[in-house]
């Protein structure tokens, strides 16, 4: 059955059409006898190449390449075909000598180009390496002069100021933005005016939206009285840029040039016209406070008198009050001052129609007053530069930073279009006037971030705007945008889309073929940047690799002078120079080939792209003739081109098979594999498509090879991971048993850091569930228990059960969780930051008689009245963890001190102060009673008891110490635990018995001398007692047993 490819072809060898650049006709280019398949559609018969390849001159002393050895592409070999990308250069038409200069238009769209010895080299030295590696063919020779070139222009002397700032700018044009301001003051310290003008010039056709810049560029014009330079700046600027600064610059402009002494008013009229298109074109800007400001006092230095009954000064009056209106409606900072003047000058009229003016304009005021504070709670950090900087790459130093001022440049354009000022119901013109001004100022500071661009042109497609000359708003955004970052995919492909979706294709080829044109374009524009990025790259990569040369050939001739000098017998271990260099170069190439591998992806889907949109408009097409036709015709234009990776490979060969259900799909597949022998993703891939196919047997043939052929390589192993697990996968669904356990023994044997587990689990998983690896919840009350503290990394020693020691009894009060309050949401974050607001409270305890019989029988059955107090707040999350990792009581073999006893002892010890030491010291007891009694203060028990105190003696003292009790009397007379107050409870009389009828005083029934607990101290002073204990037990507690 004859493929698709070949349907008008005539028949050659075995009837195989030949896949050629200047079509499928199956005529040129024989297949070689020993790469027939006898298929309809042979791989290696894509020949791309229909006529012959340039004659480059080579030096006599290189040596011409064999002709039967095979080509290389960064390890891959790639045969003798040159169908592919980066095989040999793309064949150019037959001419003489000078038939590698490019024409005038190929050195005019070439970006990057650093010298006019670039301009020699082919428009196809940029796809002479395969993707995404370079082959080992040498380089022309024009192409390798480049690098001395490249080093001679940037071997400049210090005091070449200018020189070293212009290879600085050619560097990197769009980055090094203090390079170009650097290079402008220079210009202007030295008063060569031209060539600022120039560099002006220059800079601004990179920034053409740097207000700042031009603002500098408009001074230096005035500042030389160059009048019709400076209206030109004005021309071509205020319309684009709406910036405050330019646009004030323009006003003192007008007012320079007029003057208001002017007896006809000719002059007053002018600026006054002045004010108006100003204000009407960047009147809504937060920051033009100041032109408001100036235009009123304009208005009030005008002709007529404010309160007069003239018709000019009614005419001067109705003038004021419509600029006060409109000003006090708009979100600036100044509002409230221009609304007490607006109130002043209304109430000053006439107070009765003042009000009334001021009534009706206050709720436009109030809402411009509080979206001012709510814009500037917004812009809080935004800083509102016209110098775009380059965003920096993720994980690179300031890419937070700039991400940051992208989110709050876009909550601004969010606000706007939430239309906090309720514009839209009366005045849409200003409500879109506003939204659009701030996406303009939003991409003078992010011009170089590409989804701003797209933003601003889908907002101004879906709101249907246009300018005043009737363009449409939306496509101007990413025109510029383009021109602006001419390597974004992304623009490109808005770009496109809008062109395929507002442009009607005909059936004729001919306007499908104009259609196809038109979107290419900015894709074209795209491509041409990409490439020549990759060509300046190699440029670079060139010329580092030289200069490596020159240093390794000098260091080996000092080196050899050195050896003379050195002793016959001494040995030094030294790398050799030959490594050296060798490490130097390869570390250069593996970084510059990152680089070109990325840019080499992004090429590819660029001609994915164009891929897709081909067979949309032109079906599968053909390789015939020029302009590319169809799917087909763009493909082998893509490969002409070159530095293509798989990818695109699997998308044709996919949409040849999936739309077409064309056999040359598997061909394309089969070509890719010679091209692409270590991807594994790509055979993946491959893979699919054969069992998408029932293809079974090639499917395991293909299996089979490339499994042998990774393991030739033992650094190629590794990448044999997704290829056994898809097609494991697709044996213990599809397959025999025996089969899958084959794969499985040789996956253990390939890695045998994975677990045999896993392997039979990958039988049974989808990527939405895993039938062996997800537990079952048997028992959620035990299995579902919420983590309460971190849980320790170590295992209990032993178990309460089998320990011999007493099981302390368990604290059977409620513990009472804490949980937030219920008026707030419930906080998701971490306890240690956010603490929990309110504790749980237990059951409050009745007042009066009811509360304490209650309270006498729960005593009666044995219940503590601690039950109604709130367990205590957990401890931190850290402190937890710190507890954790501290080893169990029972791995400690040393002396175990009794914490209850140490706590005794260190609270009913007194420390004596300064005079009863020194008392102590001398020998003297009286001093010492005498020092004592001065330290003591009033018990509690000898203030008059408390209002509702249970007993007649009041109150009794603390346990812990006079001083404390007394340094926490004031706190706790607010408490609301104290009797009386609300919420209290209130214990029953019995529970604190009286001693006697007098007032009891511990401190005093405890200074008697001769305490047999403290026989050294003198007096044998000691502290009070617990609550509730008698005479007899604080004698026998008194001291230490």
């Amino acid at each position: 059955m004859e493929s698709g490819l070949s349907r008008d072809a005539p028949p050659q060898q075995d009837d195989a059409p030949v896949w050629s650049a200047d079509g499928w006709n199956g005529t040129d280019n024989q297949i070689p006898a020993d790469e027939e398949d006898g298929g309809e559609y042979d791989p290696e018969s894509v020949i791309l190449t229909s006529m012959p390849p340039p004659v480059v001159e080579r030096p006599v002393s290189e040596s011409p390449r064999p002709s039967k050895k095979p080509k290389t592409a960064g390890g891959f070999i790639i045969e003798n075909s040159s169908d592919e990308e980066g095989d040999t250069p793309t064949p150019a038409p037959a001419h003489t000598s000078n038939a590698l200069k490019p024409t005038p238009s190929d050195a005019q769209t070439r970006p990057f180009s650093h010298s006019p010895l670039q301009q020699t080299t082919t428009s196809q030295d940029i796809t002479r390496h395969s993707p995404p590696q370079a082959t080992n063919e040498p380089a022309p020779e024009a192409t390798a002069s480049t690098a001395p070139a490249a080093s001679a222009t940037r071997s400049r002397l210090p005091t070449d100021i200018v020189g070293i700032l212009e290879d600085r700018i050619k560097e990197d044009p769009r980055g090094d933005i203090e390079a170009w301001l650097a290079l402008i003051d220079e210009q202007k310290r030295r008063n060569n005016v031209e060539d600022a003008r120039a560099v002006y010039e220059r800079f601004l056709k990179v920034f053409p939206h740097a207000a700042e810049i031009w603002v500098s560029y408009l001074e230096m014009e005035l500042s030389l009285d160059n009048t019709v330079e400076a209206e030109s700046i004005f021309t071509r600027t205020l319309r684009a840029i709406p910036d405050v600064q330019l646009w004030t610059c323009y006003l003192n402009y007008i007012r320079r040039r007029n003057d208001l002494n002017d007896p006809t008013g000719r002059a007053r009229q002018t600026v006054s016209q002045s004010y108006e298109f100003v204000l009407n074109n960047i009147g809504q800007d937060r920051d033009a406070g100041s032109i408001w400001q100036d235009y009123i006092q304009f208005i009030k230095t005008g002709p007529g008198q404010i309160g007069g009954t003239g018709w000019q000064d009614q005419q001067k009056m109705d003038v004021l009050r419509k600029a006060y209106q409109r000003a006090i409606s708009i979100p600036m900072a100044n509002v409230n001052h221009l609304w007490k003047e607006y109130d002043q000058f209304e109430m000053g009229l006439n107070k009765m129609t003042g009000r009334k003016f001021l009534q009706e304009r206050s709720p436009s005021y109030m809402t411009a007053r509080s979206a001012n504070t709510h814009l500037e709670n917004i812009t809080r950090g935004l800083k509102r530069t016209t110098l775009p900087r380059l965003p920096p790459a993720p994980g690179f130093e300031g890419d937070q930073e700039y991400l940051e001022q992208v989110r709050l440049w876009k909550s601004w354009i969010s606000w706007e279009k939430d239309d906090p000022l309720v514009l839209q119901p009366d005045d849409q013109n200003t409500y879109r006037q506003r939204v659009l001004q701030v996406y303009k100022q939003a991409l003078m500071a992010l011009r170089f971030w590409p989804e701003m661009w797209v933003d601003a042109a889908e907002w101004c497609f879906e709101n249907n705007i246009t300018s005043e000359d009737g363009q449409d708003t939306g496509l101007q955004f990413l025109i510029d945008g383009l021109e602006a970052n001419p390597e974004s995919l992304l623009i490109a492909l808005k770009h496109a889309d809008r062109i395929e979706s507002t442009q009607a294709a005909r059936e004729d080829d001919v306007n499908k073929a104009a259609l196809v044109q038109a979107i290419r374009e900015p894709c074209d524009r795209v491509l041409e940047t990409l490439y020549g990025m990759i060509k300046k790259l190699k440029d670079q990569e060139n010329a580092i690799l030289a200069k490596i040369e020159e240093e390794a050939a000098s260091n080996t001739a000092s080196g050899n002078v050195d050896a003379d000098e050195e002793d016959e017998g001494e040995i030094k271990e030294k790398p050799s120079a030959e490594s050296i260099k060798a490490s130097k170069v390869k570390a250069v190439q593996d970084g510059f080939s990152i680089q070109i591998q990325m840019l080499s992806q992004h090429i590819t889907y660029v001609w994915i792209s164009l891929a897709r949109i081909y067979r949309r408009l032109q079906g599968q097409g053909h390789g015939k003739g020029t302009p590319s036709v169809g799917l087909r015709g763009i493909f082998i234009e893509a490969r002409q081109r070159g530095r293509l990776t798989s990818d695109i490979y699997v998308e044709v060969a996919n949409m040849e098979w999936d739309i077409y259900q064309d056999g040359v799909g598997t061909k394309i597949y089969e070509r890719g594999a010679k091209l692409f022998p270590e991807q594994e993703d790509y055979f993946v891939e491959y893979l699919k498509h054969l069992h998408a196919k029932r293809d079974f047997t090639n499917a395991r043939v293909v299996f089979s090879q490339t499994v042998k052929r990774f393991k030739e390589k033992p650094d190629l192993i590794p990448k044999l991971k997704p290829i056994y697990a898809y097609f494991h996968s697709y044996e213990a669904r599809y397959g025999e048993l025996a089969q899958v356990k084959e794969l499985e023994k040789q996956m253990a044997e390939l890695f045998p850091e994975e677990s045999s587990l896993t392997h039979f689990a990958a039988r049974f998983s989808t990527h939405r569930f895993n039938p062996i690896t997800a537990r079952v919840i048997v028992s959620p009350a035990r299995q579902m228990r919420p983590k309460a503290i971190m849980q320790s990394v170590e295992q209990p020693s032993f178990s309460a059960r089998s320990s011999p020691r007493p099981v302390p009894q368990i604290d059977r009060s409620p513990q009472l969780p804490i949980i937030n309050s219920p008026k707030r949401p419930f906080e998701s974050t971490d306890q240690d930051d956010f603490p929990p607001r309110k504790l749980v409270r237990g059951a409050s305890p009745l007042k009066g008689a009811a509360g304490r019989r209650l309270d006498q029988q729960r005593r009666a059955q044995g219940q503590s009245t601690h039950s109604y107090v709130t367990a205590p707040a957990p401890l931190p999350a850290d402190v937890n963890f710190f507890l954790s990792q501290l080893p169990p009581t029972e791995t400690f073999r040393g002396h175990i001190l009794s914490a209850e006893r140490m706590v005794r002892l260190v609270q009913k010890t007194s420390i004596p102060s300064f005079g009863e030491y020194r008392a102590l010291k001398e020998g003297t007891a009286q001093s010492t009673v005498s020092s004592t009694n001065i330290h003591i203060h009033k018990a509690s028990t000898e203030y008059a008891p408390y209002r509702d105190s249970p007993g007649p003696a009041g109150r009794p003292a603390s346990p812990y110490g006079v001083s404390r009790a007394m340094a926490q009397a004031s706190s706790y007379r607010s408490s609301p635990l104290r009797p009386g107050s609300s919420g209290s409870y209130e214990p029953p009389s019995a529970a604190y018995p009286a001693p006697n009828t007098n007032q009891f005083n511990p401190l005093a029934q405890n200074l008697n001398p001769g305490n047999p607990g403290f026989a050294g101290w003198q007096g044998g002073y000691a502290l009070p007692s617990q609550y509730n204990t008698s005479p007899t037990q604080q004698q026998q507690y008194g001291y230490y047993q």
